[in-house]
């Protein structure tokens, strides 16, 4: 009898993890483009282990698009050159072009205040991924 109760409580558990697919990034990068959206990704748990794995994290210019599964998380404004590259649109124009380059050039000047902010978010998720293994070990 208490054979078959552990049984069958295993197949719920079972039957409960298939149901939901792990949406962790154990094998790929993670791009984000400012503090906004690298919050936005990291607070995204993953079904299945309840905490979001993430292995590697990289910043990308606002004109790069971040994964297909992040898109949607993105704060920045329209960019021609991420929807060129998304295959939404033709090329850039010469105007576009040129302004894309301003842009890359004001990204790389680098925000103090910001790059504060990317480095308290990380800080704070790999002090929660710590705990979060310590618990899954017990």
């Amino acid at each position: 009898m208490f054979f078959r109760m552990i049984e069958k409580r295993i197949r719920a558990l079972e039957a409960k993890l298939e149901s939901r697919a792990c949406n962790c990034r154990k094998e790929r990068l993670t791009l984000y483009h400012s503090s906004a959206d690298l919050e936005n990704i990291l607070s995204i748990g993953c079904p299945v282990h309840d905490f979001l794995f993430v292995r590697e994290v990289s910043w990308a210019p606002a004109s790069m698009p971040l994964n297909i599964e992040d898109r949607s998380l993105c704060c920045c404004p329209p960019s021609a050159t991420r929807e060129w590259l998304e295959g939404k649109r033709g090329p850039l124009t010469e105007e576009e072009q040129a302004q894309e380059c301003a842009t890359w050039e004001q990204a790389l000047s680098e925000d103090p205040t910001e790059q504060m902010r990317v480095e308290g978010l990380l800080k704070k998720y790999y002090k929660l991924k710590r705990s979060h293994n310590e618990t899954m070990r017990r």
